[in-house]
């Protein structure tokens, strides 16, 4: 949630549970709301927001995708396909030695 925005300096400040975190809006940036191109004008407080950073040399964080708004039903599809594919793929390297079969071989007891 966006908790703050500062138009003249191009950035928006969101609170987290440690500490809060500003981000700058460049050129670069890909602004996003509701699957259409967005501008800064559109970067408003108490708006949902999700997207990507990267810290820059002098250690601010330079915001390269931004999406306003709440996520959409194709953006939450998407993600339950990959938690539903996470899960599948620990339980099945939950048990490896489950999976091994033993031969008849190394099981049979030896002959007298």
């Amino acid at each position: 949630m966006i908790a703050s925005v500062d138009a003249r300096t191009k950035t928006f400040t969101i609170v987290g549970k440690e500490k809060s975190r500003a981000f700058k809006i460049t050129d670069a940036t890909k602004l996003m709301k509701s699957g259409n191109p967005a501008t800064m004008k559109d970067v408003v407080a108490n708006e949902e927001v999700r997207g990507s950073y990267w810290k820059a040399a002098d250690g601010n964080l330079e915001a390269k995708t931004v999406k306003l708004g709440p996520m959409t039903e194709a953006e939450k599809a998407v993600v339950a396909n990959k938690s539903s594919r996470k899960h599948k793929d620990a339980d099945a390297m939950a048990s490896p030695a489950a999976s091994v079969e033993r031969s008849p071989a190394a099981s049979a007891s030896p002959k007298p």
